[in-house]
């Protein structure tokens, strides 16, 4: 029997390993037919109570579990820390509890949201001069929620597109201002009845200016930075 060159082997060899290459580290990922993933579902807890300072009310998350329902979870810890906003990618929901009626609600009517951001107005101002001075009372909630998964990697995160929204203290009214936003870019509370939030969208920034009795977009305005500012 004639036996076969061990340089033939080897090059049959090569050959076979070449051509699954693209198969194996090659393949496109656009060139996938499959469907998009799918968020999976979560499974949530309630948080427990926190005072809201200077208020009636009460107020707990939705939050991914497994996580501890104890102090070491409290979404208004930030309020002394972070002038009072707060970036979070497990909150889902949150309950508001009123002691004066002694009634509860949510802010949202399903679960199935995330709350990325919540800011609290008007924020605390820390002044050198006087340390000893304390927060004011929360009196309007702005969140930024994700609520599709908009570039379909099967996650609900800041990658995908924000709807900024408002409610009072109590999370009653609550009212979204602006769809598909890429980033805030700012949020400053002018008075009791005004505030203004900075954001990016479609390579756009814009200013809009919220009148927060009415909680209407009053004006949104395009800033022109030049073309080579995204």
């Amino acid at each position: 029997m004639k036996r076969i060159s061990p340089f033939i082997l080897f090059i049959s060899f090569a050959l076979a390993t070449t051509a699954c290459i693209p198969d194996i580290v090659g393949r496109n990922p656009s060139e996938n037919s499959g469907p998009a993933p799918t968020p999976q579902p979560v499974g949530k807890i309630l948080s427990s109570f926190n005072p809201i300072q200077g208020t009636n009310y009460l107020m707990a998350g939705v939050v991914s579990a497994p996580a501890s329902r104890d102090s070491s979870f409290n979404p208004l810890e930030w309020i002394n820390n972070s002038g009072y906003s707060s970036y979070s990618s497990g909150t889902y929901n949150y309950v508001f509890f009123n002691l004066e009626t002694e009634t509860y609600k949510r802010l949202l009517p399903t679960n199935e949201y995330v709350i990325y951001q919540t800011s609290g107005f008007p924020a605390f101002q820390y002044d050198p001069a006087n340390p000893e001075k304390t927060a004011p009372p929360v009196e309007w909630w702005l969140f930024s929620i994700v609520k599709k998964d908009t570039n379909k990697d099967g996650y609900l995160d800041f990658k995908d597109k924000l709807t900024i929204s408002l409610s009072d203290v109590s999370g009653g009214g609550y009212t979204e201002l602006v769809e598909n936003v890429d980033a805030v870019l700012g949020q400053v509370y002018k008075d009791s009845s005004a505030m203004f939030i900075m954001y990016n969208a479609g390579q756009k920034n814009y200013i809009a200016k919220i009148n927060l009795s009415t909680r209407e977009v009053l004006t949104t305005t395009e800033m022109d930075l030049g073309e080579d500012v995204k």
